[in-house]
């Protein structure tokens, strides 16, 4: 091959592939501003039974973080679910809060009624294209507070403490004598001092079973679980508390007339050595 063919086989092969260079399009970045909305939600762990209670969200862009405006949300809304039976109680729009960035939303205390387990949705969407959702769960109880596990165990420890305090305080009331003693003709030849041992006794152990039912009721009220012994708890504390007055008054008058009774009985003894 002759070197001026060599030569112009080169210049068009360059020429080729210059044109192909040049006309290949350019590289191209494409952004999306929003791909999804992320919502932040202050998650509350438990709240008051039959206490109204305001709910709120942020919405943000979750490509870039940013605060996306209420001008900008096309709607939001709650969706509120009775967990224990499947109840679809609320499903509503949110309010768009007057700083221009927050959604609000108010549930009247009779929503929550009953004491257990709800579960909270919130869904947003921006042009209603694009979507975000966060859900959580939420605890109804007496108080609204829930116990953590440090105070559970405190709870325990002073329930075993109580409880351990009122069995031998049961057990020595019962065990403890009450009636003086008498010889084979029936009539009484000493006294029992003990038996105002009992009498305190009755009183010691009334308290500590109070006290008793009032843990219990901070247990099962504060333990979902143990929600449906509350009522039980609170009716049996009520009556043991209503009665704590007169079951003490009850016992001081019987202790005054068994002293005067004995100071009697004691009177007899010295004087014949034994009494009717």
């Amino acid at each position: 091959m002759k070197k001026g063919n060599l030569f112009l086989i080169i210049m068009f092969m360059f020429i080729l592939s210059l044109n192909l260079v040049i006309s290949a399009p350019p590289f191209q970045t494409t952004v999306t501003s929003n791909k999804g909305i992320q919502l932040e939600v202050p998650v509350i762990m438990s709240i008051e039974q039959n206490e109204d209670f305001k709910f709120h969200t942020h919405p943000y862009n979750i490509s870039d973080g940013l605060l996306i405006p209420q001008s900008d949300i096309y709607y939001c809304m709650i969706h509120i679910y009775n967990t224990s039976n499947g109840e679809h109680i609320i499903e509503d729009n949110m309010t768009a809060d007057s700083n221009g960035i927050d959604w609000g939303y108010i549930v009247l205390g009779g929503n929550f009624s009953e004491i257990g387990e709800y579960s909270i949705l919130f869904y947003c969407e921006v042009e209603e294209v694009i979507g975000g959702f966060f859900e959580f769960a939420i605890d109804v109880t007496k108080t609204g507070k829930e116990i953590n596990t440090s105070e559970s165990l405190i709870y325990f420890i002073l329930f075993f403490g109580v409880f351990l305090l009122f069995a031998l305080s049961f057990y020595f009331m019962i065990s403890v004598p009450y009636s003086n003693k008498i010889d084979e003709k029936g009539v009484v030849i000493q006294l029992t001092k003990l038996k105002y041992v009992k009498l305190g006794l009755i009183l010691l152990t009334w308290v500590l079973f109070t006290w008793v039912l009032n843990i219990l009721i901070g247990l099962s009220d504060n333990f979902v679980s143990l929600t449906m012994y509350y009522g039980f708890f609170g009716f049996m504390f009520s009556i043991m508390n209503r009665l704590a007055l007169w079951v003490g008054i009850t016992v001081i008058v019987i202790a005054f007339f068994e002293i005067i009774r004995d100071s009697n009985i004691q009177e007899n003894i010295s004087k014949f050595g034994s009494s009717p």
